[in-house]
């Protein structure tokens, strides 16, 4: 067994496959065991898993981690919150009520999962949903895996088909707009034992002095005319005092 290295299709990331030499009649063919995960990510831990692979050698041979590079460890635990989530809401259900229509042969609520889930875990236009998508393992409710297209050449490197996908996705949520709003209000009063007379809604925003902390604040509009100041952006539900 050896330590296989691959680029993803995006080119960002280098991915670790465990990969086993076998032999097929007179001829010696390879096969994937185990992808072990990313490059970046196991970097600190490549000398210790290098030493558990080797150590039923005599004399192992001792690998530098420059020289050993990762395939994907997919991510798994905030789609599956986020799943539990979806279906707990019975989002499906009321997404496929309000149109019968299927693109690329999924029913809305499939096509819009991904956009939920991903909108959850790393913000991002239809464009970067594709290298999110190569990082996230999401799965239809059959267990197909949503996959990123990607083409060659030229400045948009998601495939033309998948975006008008996402595009086409939410054009079909925005059209049953009404309904959809009206059906989870009506789940979420279920769920929740809500009885609320008046609901308050606001979204506003502050802002960090100095650096902030990175992982939470971003550039952008700023309601108090601090464009150079990290913003957070911050919704407000209030009901029943």
């Amino acid at each position: 067994m050896f330590l296989r290295s691959v680029k993803a299709a995006n080119g960002h990331h280098q991915y670790l496959r465990l990969v086993e030499s076998y032999r097929q009649g007179d001829k010696v063919r390879q096969r994937v065991v185990l992808h072990v995960g990313r490059k970046d990510l196991l970097a600190p831990h490549l000398d210790a898993l290098v030493r558990l692979l080797q150590a039923d050698q005599p004399d192992p041979t001792w690998v530098s981690t420059e020289d050993v590079a990762a395939p994907q460890a997919w991510t798994w635990g905030p789609v599956l919150v986020a799943r539990h989530l979806f279906d707990s809401l019975s989002l499906a259900p009321i997404l496929d009520r309000t149109t019968k229509l299927l693109r690329r042969g999924q029913p809305l609520s499939e096509r819009v999962f991904p956009l939920v889930a991903n909108r959850l875990t790393r913000p991002g236009s239809e464009h970067a949903l594709a290298p999110w998508l190569e990082d996230f393992y999401v799965v239809t409710a059959e267990g197909s895996r949503w996959m990123p297209q990607w083409k060659a050449s030229r400045r948009v490197k998601v495939s033309f088909e998948q975006l008008r996908l996402w595009y086409e996705t939410l054009d079909d949520v925005l059209a049953g707009k009404p309904q959809i709003e009206t059906a989870l209000w009506q789940e979420l009063r279920d769920l929740f034992s809500l009885e609320p007379e008046l609901v308050f809604y606001d979204i506003t925003s502050t802002y960090f002095e100095g650096r902030g902390p990175a992982e939470l604040g971003r550039f952008g509009y700023s309601r108090d005319g601090k464009p150079r100041n990290r913003q957070v952006v911050i919704g407000v539900v209030m009901m029943d005092g």
